[in-house]
This record gives structure tokens, C-alpha cells and sequence, in this order.
């Protein structure tokens, strides 16, 4: 059962300047990419600052769990490392930029990071709702962002209805986890064929089919395997 005197429903003053760090850096590229150098300060500088001591802001079971979730990054990030060294071997003339390489190698090590963070601290349901009610409301805002300059109430209420299963999906991992968990490997599965992301495996580069992996299907998948897992037992301690 978990501790429900856990603070890691609140975010710390430090998560909450590693977040703006990570968004600063995303919106500044805009500019200049040198701003990305922000977005590895904001992931990796408060680990680095705990490692040696200076800083002091989790308790034993958080650091437990980002160290867990480390190494899953370390797993995830190294497995793809050497992929990459088969693609590029096997492919004696692939040349050009190595940026879209590197990028791919640090989306795999943040995302896994950052994913295995979230099911520790939180647990499969509550990871997964949050994730789903995300979603449907980043979804939300683009289409109303969009409709605002189309000027369409009907366009915005028709778009709109492609947030439902998010949305329903998020009620769903709470009542019901693992009717939740089959739905979200059924959907992951459906969008894997829907963006033509089997593609990945011929050409890992091409239109960012990969980072639509890592960052749309990843989550979803994740979610679905979490909530799979999730006991009857654990149900009322998660809720």
C-alpha cells in the first residue's frame, strides 16, 4: 500500500524551475537551438546537484525511484545506441547531419526517464489518467487555437469530438484499469497503423516517425501495459 503522507503530489520549487528550464529551452529554439542546452539543464542538472549532495529535496522513496528510472533510461538509451550503430554500419552509404541520431538517443533516454518516473510516483492509474486528460486537453487547445482563426462553432464542435476518447478513456483507467489498459494497446496498435509508424523500420529518420513513437504512442502504450498490471487489491489504494 502506499504512504498517503507522500508529498510527490505537489510539485517541489525545484521540479517547477526544472520545468520552466525544459520549457524555456523547447520555446527559445525558436531563436536559436543553442537554447536547447536549457532543456538538458532542466532534465539532468537537479539529479546531477543531488548526486553530489547539494541537494536535498527527496525523500528515500523518491530517489528510489528516480535511480529505478535512471537506469531504464540508461537501458532504453544504450539498446538504441547500439541499433543505430547497426543501422549506420550495415548501411555503408548513409551520410549526412548525425543531429536526427543523437535526438532520437536522448528522446528514448528522457521519455523512458521520464515515463518510469511517473509509475513509481504515482502508480499505473494515476499515471494513466493524467496522461489521457493531457492529452485530450493539449488536443483541445489546438483544435480551439485552430477554430479561433477559421471562426467555425460547428468545426470546433465536430473536432472536438475527437477528444471524447481521451477524455472517456481517463474515467475508464479509474473505474475499470485493465478494460482501460486492453483499450489503450488496441488504440497504440491502431495508431502504430493509422501514421504508417511500421515505416520506422526501414527508414528510423524519416518525418519524424520515431518521435511519434516515442512521444504519442509511447505514452499510451506505457499506460496500457501499467494498467494491465494493476492487482484488484490495488485498486482502492491507487484511486
Amino acid at each position: 500500500m502506499r504512504d498517503p503522507n507522500r508529498s510527490w503530489r505537489r510539485p517541489s520549487p525545484v521540479g517547477l524551475v526544472a520545468g520552466g528550464l525544459v520549457i524555456a529551452g523547447f520555446a527559445l529554439t525558436a531563436i536559436d537551438w543553442g537554447f536547447i542546452v536549457l532543456v538538458g539543464l532542466g532534465t539532468f542538472g537537479p539529479g546531477i546537484l543531488r548526486e553530489m549532495g547539494w541537494l536535498r529535496d527527496k525523500d528515500e522513496f523518491q530517489l528510489q525511484a528516480a535511480r529505478r528510472a535512471g537506469y531504464h533510461g540508461f537501458l532504453a538509451a544504450g539498446l538504441m545506441a547500439f541499433v543505430l550503430m547497426a543501422y549506420y554500419r550495415s548501411h555503408e552509404t548513409v551520410t549526412g547531419d548525425p543531429g536526427p541520431a543523437v535526438e532520437l538517443v536522448l528522446a528514448v533516454l528522457w521519455f523512458t526517464w521520464l515515463l518510469s518516473s511517473l509509475l513509481a510516483y504515482w502508480g499505473a492509474r494515476r499515471m494513466a489518467t493524467r496522461i489521457l486528460l493531457i492529452f485530450g486537453g493539449v488536443w483541445l487547445l489546438f483544435v480551439a487555437a485552430g477554430s479561433m482563426g477559421e471562426g467555425s462553432l460547428t468545426g470546433f464542435i465536430m473536432q472536438s469530438l475527437l477528444t471524447v476518447p481521451f477524455f472517456g478513456m481517463a474515467w475508464l483507467a479509474r473505474r475499470w484499469p485493465r478494460v482501460a489498459g486492453a483499450f489503450l494497446l488496441v488504440c497504440s496498435a491502431f495508431f502504430f497503423w493509422f501514421f504508417g509508424l511500421y515505416e520506422v523500420v526501414t527508414d528510423p529518420f524519416g518525418r519524424g516517425k520515431a518521435m511519434v513513437i516515442i512521444f504519442f504512442v509511447g505514452p499510451l502504450l506505457t499506460s496500457g501495459i501499467g494498467l494491465l498490471g494493476v492487482e484488484r487489491e490495488d485498486q482502492s489504494d491507487e484511486a
